[in-house]
């Protein structure tokens, strides 16, 4: 799919509208989030999958980062489990 669009100016900053049926094939909805890139001269938008970024923010979460467990002492009151 092929589609010229016009460089405007929003406010402060220059915008694209992406027309409704390029968001509907890219499977995009309203405040999806999008990765902007360059290769050369061509700008490329890339959907951010929100997962892998958990992924990424838990991935440095270790025993050794988060300093192991912390004891609040002996159980006691209704979360005690026997």
């Amino acid at each position: 799919m092929n589609i010229t669009q016009t460089l405007e100016k929003w406010g402060n900053s220059q915008g694209v509208r992406l027309p409704k049926k390029v968001v509907e094939a890219a499977r995009l909805r309203e405040n999806s989030r999008l990765a902007v890139s360059l290769r050369g001269r061509s700008i490329i938008l890339t959907p951010v999958n929100d997962d892998s970024n958990l992924e990424m923010m838990l991935a440095g979460v270790t025993p050794q980062a988060v300093g192991g467990e912390f004891n609040l002492g002996p159980d006691v009151g209704a979360e005690r489990i026997d």
